[in-house]
Order: C-alpha cells, then structure tokens, then sequence
C-alpha cells in the first residue's frame, strides 16, 4: 500500500476532525488541548500519555461510516442474502444490492483506506521505545485492534483462507514508512499476522474496563471466530470454551433482549453481559445521520429491509422476533419487514456490537460437531436457544445438526454484518428470496465474491495486483 496517499488524506480529515471536537466537546481552548485524533507519525509517543491520546484516535476510527459506523456492518448483509434495498431509497449501498461493482467504487475503497488508517495509528502505538510496565496493557489493546482490521481486510478483499490459502491477500504494513509499496501477502502470511497479533493481545493482559476496549477474553474470542474462519477448529474451541468458561460474561436472557437493542449502551448492572467487544458511540462522538441506524430505522431513512427469507426462519417462540416488525415502508413498499434491531437515529446512538457470546456459544457449537461430537454441540446448541427460543429442542446430528446451528447463526447475527463472511468460508453461493433484489444469486465461484482492489490505491502502488476480471 502507498501509505503516503492515505496517511496524508487522513490527515486532512483528522485535523478538521480535531477542530469540530474541540468547538463542541472541550472545556479548554483547543489550543491548549491535544486532540485524542491528532497523532501522526512525527508526533514522539514517549509517555503514557501520548499512548492513551493515540489509543483513543485508533478507536474512534472503528466509528468511521466505512467501518463499524455503517458501509463494513451493512456490507455483510446486504450482499448476502439477509436483507435488501427498498424501491424507495436514498441510493445509498445500490452497488452491493446488484453487485454492481467496480475498482473506483466509493464503499470498497472507503473501507480498505479506512481499515489501513486504523493499521496506522496502532502501528505507532505498538512501536512506541516505551519500556514501561504499565503501557503493555494500552499495547495490547493496539495488538488487537491491528488484528481486527486485518481480519476484516483479508475478508474483504481476499478469497476466504479455507478455499485457497495460498491465493493473494493484502498487505501487512507493520511499521509506518510513506515510501513503501507493498505488494500483497498470501491469504496464510495474513491469517498467521492476525493470529500472532493476538497472541501478543492476550500475552500483554489488557484488563476489561468495558466492552468499548478490548480486554484479553475479547481478544480471545476474536481469535476463536479467526481460527474458525480457517477451519482450525479444535483451537477454536480451545479458545471458545475459555470465554465461555472463564471470563465472566453471561449470556444475554430473553426477557432482557429488548432492553438489550433499545438502550444505547447496556451497562449498569449488566456490564460484562453479553458485550465482549464494542464500538462506541454517544450524543457528541457519533457520525450523526450515517449512523448504521438511520438506514434501517423507518423512522430515518430506513433504505434497508429484512428479506423475507430470513424472517421465516424465526419461530412464534422467538424471543428474537421482537426485532422485527411487519409493516409499511413509510416511502416504498407497502408490505415489508422492517427492521428493529437499530433503534437510536438520534442523540446518544447505538453501540455497534462487534462481538458477543452469542458468537462464542455457535463458535464452540460449530466445532464441537465439526470435530464429531454431536452430543455435546447439542448441549451447547440447545443451552444458547434456553435464551432465544425455549420451546425449542434441537435433537439432530451430522450434516444436519451443522446445518442447524449454522441457522441460528445467521438469526442470530443478522444485521451485525457476519452473513456473508459465513457463507464465503462455507464456500456456499449466495441465494436470495423474497425481497426487492435485482439480483438473485452470487454463485461461490463468481468474481464478485472479493471485492475490487481500490483503483486509488493500484494507481499509487503498482505492486499491488488487482482481483480477477475487474476491469480498471
């Protein structure tokens, strides 16, 4: 990558950034101040104080409307088969409902450049000459945010590990150099960063302060979920039972769903419940109305709705159903799904959950039968839907206990951005019914299935090759 072209346009952006928050959020001139987003390479990071404020930018960055703010979550559904663009819409994500996609498409090279300023700013956290006991937690965290962004990018970008391991990449920039040209890392060198990423995670032991930092049983989880994607699956179930084991975290009840989605942030006398990892927003740090809620929620723009496929799949028992609602599209359909899941389009907005035990508990599920233990991937499978759908019983086995769990997966994260990531490390085509798709399916093997390198980033480096059949 040619970090020059990025880090000097996030540049620009950090700094108008920087002067917004200071005119609405500090209490002393901005001058006085050092904005937590203001940090560059030529800043030194000799104190723990510069870590923190450097640390603090490498989150804010998650909340970007490319990452965890909107593009990356909606992506993840949207190009599935777990919703669909209402006839009525703000244009908004048009290209991944017809798959309509190109190098210079503005979503794909938001979410690679933004993904790559994030890789930036924990770089200089991580390689920070700090020899001070108390900074390895601050380092930790950055060990962990890298290791998310990769997994993320390789996802993207990449086919997935568990078809071709050896096939092109991304690439892994570990240090900040503005001269570098990277060229693309196999699919396996960035699988074995990311893991390396979060062994460190783990080994530094960053504390739980709440689920807006990772701490070292997030960090877990993670690489759990990684080590799945690679179909590795006896350390992910190592790795999974620990955090269900070990960490302190429950598993959110039934009756408390509701409260759950409906409150911002779900704290207070349920802290570690549920929540392992989340991006934080709040009235004031938020990116207002590219918020993820103000494309589903009918109240705002509501552009995307629930295909009527994966509502189907919802029994009259499931406490899950409270997310939905069938209604009218105030300005398209006039019978739709409509989604509930997202309900803060103003003021204090939703957290957007990165990673939750729900996760955790399908995880050791998956692998357990993966591994040919049925009997205990049922007890898993069936302690999970004791929260979700109590009256039902899960007694399969094999292929069709997979399957059956797989299902709960998709009920389960839908609208979190998971669905078509799952179905790309299945090696399972995308099938769509019952919404307004222009097109129906997206076979395994189409082109379609990684995105297109940005055509900004091929003009700067060369090096970097583009994905098959996308024309530039």
């Amino acid at each position: 990558m040619y970090l020059k072209y990025f880090f000097l346009n996030a540049t620009k952006g950090l700094l108008l950034l920087s002067i917004c928050l200071g005119m609405v959020a500090c209490s002393k001139s901005f001058l006085d101040q050092k904005p937590y987003t203001s940090v560059t390479p030529a800043d030194a990071l000799d104190s723990k104080a510069d870590i923190t404020i450097a640390l603090n930018g490498a989150y804010a960055g998650l909340r970007d409307v490319s990452l965890y703010g909107r593009t990356l979550m909606v992506f993840g559904d949207l190009y599935a088969d777990n919703v669909y663009t209402s006839i009525k819409n703000s244009g908004k994500y048009v290209s991944f409902d017809n798959y309509n996609v190109f190098p210079n498409d503005g979503d794909f090279t938001g979410m690679w450049s933004v993904a790559y300023n994030t890789i930036l700013r924990v770089n200089n956290i991580i390689n920070a000459p700090i020899d001070e006991a108390d900074v390895d937690p601050y380092k930790g965290e950055a060990y962990a945010l890298r290791a998310l962004m990769y997994f993320n990018l390789v996802r993207i970008f990449s086919r997935p590990y568990t078809e071709d391991p050896s096939s092109a990449g991304v690439p892994i920039v570990l240090t900040y150099n503005p001269d570098l040209k990277p060229s693309r890392s196999p699919v396996a060198d960035v699988y074995a960063q990311i893991i390396k990423d979060l062994d460190m995670a783990v080994s530094l032991q960053s504390p739980y302060q709440n689920s807006a930092r990772f701490s070292v049983y997030a960090a877990k989880g993670l690489q759990a979920k990684v080590y799945l994607y690679m179909g590795e699956y006896q350390k992910a179930l190592d790795l999974a039972k620990d955090v269900l084991t070990n960490s302190g975290f429950s598993l959110l009840k039934a009756a408390d769903l509701p409260a759950y989605w409906a409150n911002p942030t779900y704290n207070g006398a349920n802290i570690k419940r549920e929540t392992l990892f989340e991006v934080d927003a709040n009235a004031v740090q938020n990116i207002s109305f590219n918020e993820i809620a103000c494309i589903y929620n009918q109240n705002s723009a509501g552009d995307l709705l629930a295909s009527d496929g994966l509502y189907a799949l919802f029994g009259s028992g499931d406490a899950r159903q409270v997310l939905f609602k069938q209604g009218v599209r105030q300005q398209g359909e006039t019978k739709a799904v409509l989604i509930e899941k997202y309900q803060n389009y103003t003021g204090d907005f939703d957290n957007k959950k990165v990673l939750r035990l729900s996760d955790v508990y399908l995880i050791t599920a998956e692998c357990y039968n993966r591994l040919g233990n049925d009997s205990q991937a049922r007890t898993v499978l069936n302690e999970f839907m004791t929260e979700r759908d109590a009256a039902h019983t899960y007694n399969s086995s094999g292929n069709s206990l997979l399957n059956d769990i797989l299902t709960e997966r998709r009920k389960e994260l839908a609208f979190e951005g998971d669905r078509y990531f799952d179905l790309n490390r299945l090696k399972q085509d995308v099938n769509r019914s019952g919404g307004n798709y222009s097109v129906m399916e997206l076979p395994f093997t189409d082109y379609r299935r990684i995105g297109p390198i940005p055509k900004t980033e091929r003009d700067a480096n060369k090096n970097i090759a583009q994905n098959p059949s996308y024309a530039e």
